[in-house]
């Protein structure tokens, strides 16, 4: 991408852009990212622009002028936070110290957030932990597939949550990008948690009950709007167009035959 395109498609998306701090995010890009260093962090704006408020979307767009840049995954990242109230400058510390990294990084312009905020209850005991790939996995599958090795393993199912990819696979060998939930990150667990009624880039609760042994999901209504506004009815068809529609029907007809039931 030539840096002329960049600036006109960064300018788009910024509110108030400076013609310095672009082409300096230009710069970084292709230096730390080769050639699909711009694409990546436009990406990465258009996501923050239609998931956060104005103002996040400037401050992230500020952090390169504290010092460090946030490379496009550490943005999101960034986002979050400063819709929580933190600021650009902190932020750049925090990227230069590599307490960014390993987050999301959007594949594409007009991509749905695949955030979620993953409960689990078990033993009377409540762990709140995040995803990064919610809409791939089918959470009553990946339930019944964590509770089958748990108990072979003689675990807990929280555990074996812990280590299931979003096909249902339980091993202890998964690399932390392949699993459904994320438990090293409790600032991050707790900033998306404070800002789900009040941001879209939240996308659903699920919530793992196994002392009930349940699974439900909360559709944050936010993120619902975000993605009809892109014409995605939701990101399920982007992701997985069986899985998570059908999970989400399986609900409505459970719903609707308990209400029959209770008549």
């Amino acid at each position: 991408m030539k840096k002329e395109e960049f600036e006109q498609r960064l300018q788009a998306i910024i509110p108030r852009p400076s013609s310095e701090t672009t082409a300096t995010l230009y710069e970084m890009g292709l230096d730390a990212l080769g050639e699909k260093g711009p694409q990546d962090i436009l990406n990465a704006f258009d996501f923050i622009a239609r998931h956060f408020d104005c103002e996040v979307l400037h401050g992230a767009y500020e952090i390169i002028r504290y010092g460090s840049a946030a490379l496009p995954g550490e943005l999101v990242a960034a986002a979050v936070f400063l819709q929580n109230g933190d600021t650009p400058e902190h932020m750049s510390q925090l990227a230069h110290n590599g307490h960014l990294m390993c987050f999301h990084c959007p594949k594409e312009t007009g991509e749905a957030s695949p955030l979620a905020l993953c409960t689990i209850i078990e033993g009377g005991k409540t762990e709140e932990f995040f995803s990064m790939r919610f809409g791939e996995f089918e959470p009553d599958t990946v339930f019944s597939m964590a509770k089958e090795y748990a108990n072979q393993r003689s675990i807990t199912v929280s555990e074996a949550l812990r280590c299931t990819a979003a096909d249902g696979t339980v091993s202890a060998d998964l690399f932390e990008a392949q699993k459904i939930i994320i438990d090293r990150w409790p600032e991050m667990t707790q900033a998306l948690s404070d800002i789900f009624e009040r941001c879209p880039a939240v996308a659903a609760r699920v919530t793992f009950n196994v002392d009930q042994d349940s699974v439900t999901v909360e559709l944050n209504p936010l993120w619902q709007e975000s993605a009809k506004a892109q014409e995605t009815k939701s990101m399920f068809r982007e992701f997985a167009p069986e899985g998570m529609e059908r999970y989400l029907a399986k609900s409505q007809q459970r719903k609707r035959a308990q209400k029959r039931e209770e008549r």
